[in-house]
């Protein structure tokens, strides 16, 4: 799957969105492996996704994948109401997004295959990374997996992420390394599946599956 088709579908999308949540959603795929991480996922899989902001890789999901299902949480009521739009206006019916309260995790990731965390650990404060991968790790069913997608704190280039993270939503993010971030998952007990890892212009990205 070529990252020019998955921009060129999401030029396509008339996304209600401010115009910065507009680029994100068109030309993000530039900078982020959902090519890859797409190619994780079929028909028959249900699948929730962590972090979904505007609903964009839910709308790639449902276009390119078409899962038996697709939820999602996201802190800000406002890209709730942008993913719920993107979905609807391309009538992709099994889909609910709902807003996270930034603690309780939803029953409904026991009934996820796949579990999507794209860039959204180094969001977590510092502190509560840890514990929220451990709550996360209780509410999975046994068999399920995780798709751990993050920014690597081993690179250098991790700088320019940072100074990305002040432009676009006005903090400094608490990157974990790929090494440490795999050490914390079997910590909790996850079992790594595979890992990978891949520089895209300035963006070191890992990507972790790991099972429960």
């Amino acid at each position: 799957m070529k990252t020019s088709t998955l921009v060129s579908f999401l030029k396509n999308q008339n996304a209600k969105a401010p115009f910065l949540d507009k680029l994100k959603i068109v030309y993000r795929p530039y900078i982020c492996p959902f090519d890859k991480l797409l190619m994780l996922v079929n028909d028959k899989d249900t699948v929730f996704d962590i972090g979904c902001g505007s609903g964009q890789f839910a709308l790639l999901l449902a276009e390119f994948c078409n899962p038996k299902f697709i939820r999602g949480i996201e802190i800000s009521p406002g890209l709730i109401e942008n993913a719920n739009a993107l979905l609807k206006n391309h009538n992709y019916p099994n889909h609910h997004f709902s807003v996270f309260d930034g603690s309780s995790l939803p029953d409904e990731i026991n009934t996820s295959d796949f579990i999507f965390m794209i860039d959204v650990l180094h969001h977590i404060p510092k502190n509560s990374q840890v514990d929220f991968l451990k709550k996360l790790y209780a509410k999975m069913a046994p068999g399920s997996k995780l798709v751990l997608k993050d920014i690597d704190a081993g690179s250098l280039f991790v700088i320019f992420n940072k100074i990305h993270d002040m432009i676009f939503a006005g903090e400094i993010g608490n990157e974990f390394s790929f090494k440490q971030s795999i050490d914390k998952l079997e910590e909790i007990g996850f079992k790594i599946c595979s890992t990978s890892k891949k520089q895209l212009f300035v963006y070191p990205h890992y990507t972790i599956i790991a099972e429960k």
